[in-house]
């Protein structure tokens, strides 16, 4: 084999070697979990309207009895991957959706920092307002209308 032959002949199994590695590292932004049809796991009642009614003594909600309390409700009638909830102020409470804008996976309860952070594992989270805090999402969590009046919180899908 001479020298040319031999140039081709490594550049292209280089070549082969790269492209196959390149596409066994690439990763679907995609979760087949975020396209369940809707179910009521999540607690709250549902009514006609695609409403969710909660009652804020439930043991599972009483953390929003608090300014600054966070509650996460599973896959629901509203949302198939649940929501988050955050009591932020005496009369207000809001609902956010659990579907990650970027990738569609499951977006983890609120931490200790007030941020929300996508399953993922591509680093993305959210603030307590539903905006983000850390790419790569570039659009805010999907948020729902809610009214609260004294015990009883009602989440608008």
């Amino acid at each position: 084999m001479n020298r040319r032959d031999f140039i081709k002949n490594s550049c292209g199994l280089a070549c082969a070697c790269v492209g196959i590695s390149a596409i066994s590292l690439l990763q679907s932004c995609e979760d087949n979990k975020a396209y369940e049809q809707n179910t009521n796991e999540g607690g709250g009642t549902p009514d006609s309207d695609n409403q969710l009614v909660i009652n804020l003594q439930d043991s599972q909600y009483q953390s929003l009895n608090n300014v600054g309390g966070t509650a996460v409700m599973s896959s629901n009638s509203i949302d198939s991957l649940g929501l988050l909830l955050i009591r932020s102020s005496e009369t207000q409470i809001k609902a956010f959706s659990r579907r990650c804008t970027h990738s569609s996976y499951r977006v983890n309860a609120f931490n200790s920092q007030g941020l929300a952070v996508c399953s993922s594992g591509h680093g993305g989270s959210f603030n307590t307002n539903g905006q983000v805090a850390a790419g790569p999402p570039s659009a805010n969590l999907t948020s729902y209308n809610t009214t609260l009046e004294n015990d009883t919180l009602t989440i608008f899908g």
